[in-house]
């Protein structure tokens, strides 16, 4: 019962308040006219992370080469080979192999020294670079309402009409005056 009685009570001010508001046709929402939208612009600058690569020259150090010197036992042994006669053409073809050797070994040697030999290689790195670029934050609006232009700001563009509230309320009463 109490249920019904607060439903019944509360109906009763609705239509009360409805009604009222019904013989006061300057209350509520309206459209007014934009007569103009300007942007307005924020300048905001973000970091942009961009791969750059570039090619380089570098050294590459020839690396020590056993050949050298095993093709110089081979041919020393070969022409200290052609020497001597019996046991002395096996002490000549040491001999050769070992002369030789070393020769072929300094020419290894001679040839690590002398450096290397230019390659070229693509090195990358990651660079920041900023940007600035320009946003619309808001909108200075200009709106015709009955004869009056008014201004206001918005969030977002607006279209060709907006939504105002009016509402109007009694001043204060103020006695003499």
């Amino acid at each position: 019962m109490k249920n019904l009685n607060a439903f019944l009570i509360t109906s009763a001010l609705v239509l009360v308040s409805t009604s009222a508001c019904a013989g006061h046709p300057h209350n509520g929402y309206h459209k007014a006219k934009v007569v103009r939208a300007t942007p307005l612009y924020e300048t905001v600058r973000y970091p942009v992370d961009e791969q750059v690569c570039w090619d380089e020259q570098v050294w590459r150090q020839n690396r020590p080469s056993a050949f050298p010197t095993v093709a110089g036992v081979i041919i020393g042994g070969v022409v200290g080979n052609q020497f001597g006669h019996g046991d002395g053409k096996v002490v000549s073809t040491a001999a050769g192999a070992a002369i030789g050797g070393v020769v072929g070994h300094q020419i290894a040697k001679d040839n690590y020294r002398r450096g290397g030999y230019p390659v070229t290689r693509t090195r990358c790195e990651v660079q920041r670079n900023w940007r600035t670029e320009q946003r619309v934050v808001a909108w200075d609006v200009a709106y015709r309402y009955r004869g009056a232009v008014y201004h206001t700001r918005m969030p977002e563009k607006p279209g060709r009409h907006i939504l105002v509230n009016v509402n109007v309320a009694p001043a204060p009463y103020f006695p003499g005056r």
